[in-house]
């Protein structure tokens, strides 16, 4: 169980800035010592703007794991609705997110994905944009902290 929350503001050229805020919860299950599926669910609001809904089932591989630090790859299937100030967008994303877990104790790990591999689709008709390909860069970093029962 676990997930993560973010807060940022948004300027763009002459315009005000605009505060969002992020929130994903995660609930999973460990079945042995490199395998993990769960599910993340997430809401992302802009200050009178756009608001996110997004859902996304994984499977979580370790392949590298020592006492303190794990990495992992994890595979995603992902939905998400983009509403608000008139937008209805539907998007989808299938892809791999490689990350790193730091195990703070037995039952407790800060959890870090870093980019992303994959395919998204967003919108439709005429304005459907599909993307292939590899996501590094400082916009595409998730933390969040994980506690294990």
């Amino acid at each position: 169980m676990g997930g993560g929350v973010g807060l940022s503001s948004t300027k763009v050229g002459d315009g005000d800035s605009k505060m969002s805020y992020k929130i994903v919860p995660e609930i999973g299950y460990q079945f042995d010592k490199n395998w993990e599926a769960g599910l993340t669910v997430g809401y992302e609001g802009v200050e009178d703007g756009n608001n996110t809904f997004e859902i996304a089932p994984y499977a979580r591989y370790t392949f590298c794991s020592t006492k303190l630090v794990d990495l992992f790859l994890e595979g995603t299937v992902g939905y998400t609705h983009i509403g608000g100030n008139g937008a209805d967008v539907d998007g989808y994303e299938i892809g791999i997110k490689p990350g790193l877990k730091v195990n703070l104790s037995d039952h407790v790990a800060f959890v870090t994905k870093v980019g992303f591999l994959g395919y998204k689709q967003a919108g439709d008709g005429a304005a459907k944009v599909k993307a292939f390909g590899f996501d590094l860069d400082g916009t595409n970093i998730q933390f969040g902290v994980n506690y294990k029962f």
